[in-house]
Parts: C-alpha cells; structure tokens; sequence
C-alpha cells in the first residue's frame, strides 16, 4: 500500500487579514473631547445646583406663600415686612403683602400696602381684586354678593377661594357679629345661608391644606350656628377640632356653643385657650361665667377681681361681678356695681336686666318694671332689619 504524504498547512501570506480598526483619534482631538464633555458635566452640575436653590434656596416670596398656606399670617407677615425693607417696591411682594394683612385681619396695614403699591404701579386687575376684597371682608357688605356670584360659576380660577374667604369673613362679622345673633326666620333671607354653604364647598374643595380644611370646618359650624341649627354647628365645629386641635376659633366657637348645656366642657375649652393666650381680657371673663355658671365662686370672683384691676371700668366685668354677688345673696354689694355698669352703658341689654334682678330682690318692682321695659326697648331696636353702610366714594 502506498504510503499518503503527510498534508502540511498551507504556507502563511506575508500580509496576514486583520479586523478592521477605528481610526486613531489624534492626540489634540481626544483633549477637545475631553473638554467637552467636562463642560457638559460641569453645565448639568451647575443646572442641578440652581435648581437645588430654586427649590432650597432662600426665597422670600415662596416662604411667606408657605407660611399662608399653613395659615400662619404673622410668620407670612414677619418675612414680607424683612423683604419689603430692602425691596420696597417689589410689585408682587406689595400685593402679597397687603393679602396676608388682609387675611390676618389688619385692614389698615393692607390698606398702606396697596396704596403703596399704587403709587409705583397702574391699578391692573390683581390691584382692584385685592381692593374689592379688602372692602368685603372689612365688613362693607356692598359688591359681596356680586362679588360671589362672579367667582362661584368659575370656581376652578385661581383666585376662586381667596373670593370666598373674604366673602365668608365679610358676610359673618356683618351677619353674626357675636355668636349670640342668630338668623330672624321671618325677615331674614334664607339663601344668605345658602350662599355661605356653596362658598365653604368651594373653599374645602380647592384648599385641602389641614389648617385651611379646619377653616372650613370653622365656617360652617358659625353658619350653622346663625341658622339655628345646633346640631350641625357642633358637629362641623368638633370635626373642626378633630382635625387642627391648635385652630383656635374651632375650639372657641365650639366652646361658645355648647355652653348651655355642656358648661364643663366649655369651661375645659377657654381654660386651653386661656393659657395659650393669659392676657386675654375676653377669654378671662369668659371662663370666669363659666365658672359661675358651675356655682365655682371663688374662682370666678378671682379672675372678675383681676379684671377690675387691670381695668376699673371694665362693664363686663362690673355685670358679671354684679351677677355673682346676687347668685350669692349679696344684694348690698351687687347694687353699687350694677349701678355704675348701668351709668357707663345706659342703652345696652345687660345692664338693664342685670339692674332690674338686683331692684327686684331689693323689693323695688316698679324700678324692676321700668328696667325690663327699657331691656326690651333696646333689644327690639338691635332686632330691626339692618341696612348695609353706604359705600365709601
């Protein structure tokens, strides 16, 4: 058998086949690269950090509008009056400005804003919008019903639920000025209350903020209060109290409402009120009726006698002392109290009443019958229909 030749591989070429390769960047090129995407990086780093400040940066405008939102009007104030000093006449700033003194109840200082404002700025569509809200919620019922009525239909604008707070505000200090007046069922207007329920709807359905949904909440039980409808008044107003225990008006109109049959209660209510603000003349003689109405004497005297001497003509005071003294048979000591309340305010209801248990215990009933009488007088003149105040040229 022949024998195979051994197979050799084929000899090798001398330009062996390779992978193609990229081109070889010169040296200058790949520095240029290099720059360039440093500047990239170092732009994206600059882009990040501005925003960073933009959002954590001081920002004087944007801190006050959070502090709005938490409806703490006086921090708001305290960072616009700083920012004012060095940028007085910062347009945004002025109207901002004389919106939380508005809102906070200093109309006079919103007032000066906005004639601040005027006076570097023309009157444009912000500047009237605040004008007209300062008049509304001030107390001046004039244009707050039309006022309403242009924002309710639209209640998706921005401005929306600012209209309906100063609407609230205005309508309730003319309306309810204490939380003694109730609606008169036969002269009043119902669709006021229906009125004051829509703004409070779009109000909680545009602020859901937990300070400005216990607002809300604080609105309706007072609108509920001037319906006579108790019922739905305490359950707003406690639900006002579940929700911010700090809202002071929610615990104070809760306390006020339920002070004829809950006195404990109430009484527990001012007593917290009381220590977060102790110089409160009103809150003083608050709790001292209340502790009078609980037959706690002493404490109630205390707290009278304090008010005297801070104030020896303090009428409420002088009643309520006058009050206590009779509830503890002490006719001779009540009678010169009562009569000075009555010399200071001749034409107001409680002295009168007050003056004529005191004549009637005395044994005087035709002094007793010509005080009732004169009560009667006053209260039936406070029940008149009242007309709005003409409005300012």
């Amino acid at each position: 058998m022949p024998r195979r030749k051994p197979t050799t591989a084929p000899p090798q070429s001398k330009k062996t086949a390779h992978a193609p390769q990229a081109p070889q960047l010169p040296a200058r090129s790949k520095r240029n690269r290099k720059f360039v995407l440093g500047l990239a990086l170092v732009g994206f780093l600059v882009g990040v950090a501005w925003g960073a400040w933009e959002v954590l940066g001081p920002n004087p405008l944007r801190d006050a509008r959070a502090a709005l939102d938490q409806r703490d009007f006086h921090a708001a104030d305290e960072i616009l009056t700083k920012y004012l000093s060095r940028n007085p006449n910062d347009p945004k700033a002025l109207l901002l400005a004389a919106r939380t003194a508005r809102r906070e109840g200093e109309f006079a200082r919103a007032k000066e804003r906005l004639d601040a404002y005027l006076r570097k700025n023309p009157a444009n569509e912000a500047y009237e919008l605040e004008s007209s809200l300062l008049a509304v919620q001030s107390g001046n019922p004039t244009g707050a019903d039309r006022l309403f009525e242009a924002y309710v239909g639209r209640a998706d604008a921005p401005e929306a639920p600012f209209v309906m707070e100063a609407y609230l505000e205005g309508k309730l200090k003319f309306l309810a000025p204490n939380h003694t007046v109730t609606m008169d069922i036969e002269r009043d207007d119902p669709a006021v209350v229906t009125r004051l329920l829509k703004a409070t709807e779009v109000w909680l359905a545009r602020r859901p903020g937990r300070a400005d949904q216990s607002q809300g909440l604080t609105w309706k039980g007072r609108i509920y209060a001037y319906a006579r409808d108790y019922t739905q008044s305490v359950a707003a107003l406690r639900e006002a109290l579940a929700l911010d225990p700090d809202h002071f008006d929610a615990r104070l109109y809760l306390a006020l409402a339920i002070s004829q049959v809950a006195p404990q209660e109430c009484v527990r209510h001012l007593e917290i009120l009381r220590a977060r603000k102790p110089d409160d003349r009103r809150l003083r003689y608050l709790v001292a009726t209340g502790q009078r109405t609980l037959g706690n004497f002493a404490e109630s005297r205390r707290l009278l006698d304090q008010m005297l001497a801070d104030d020896p003509n303090s009428l409420s005071a002088l009643v309520e002392l006058g009050l206590l003294n009779l509830d503890e048979g002490k006719l001779v000591d009540a009678e010169p109290l009562l009569r000075k309340a009555l010399k200071l305010a001749p034409n107001i209801p409680e002295t009168n009443s007050a003056m004529g248990r005191c004549e009637a215990l005395l044994g005087h009933p035709a002094e007793a019958a010509q005080h009732r009488k004169r009560f009667d007088e006053i209260t039936a003149e406070r029940n008149r229909p009242r007309t709005p105040p003409a409005p300012k040229p």
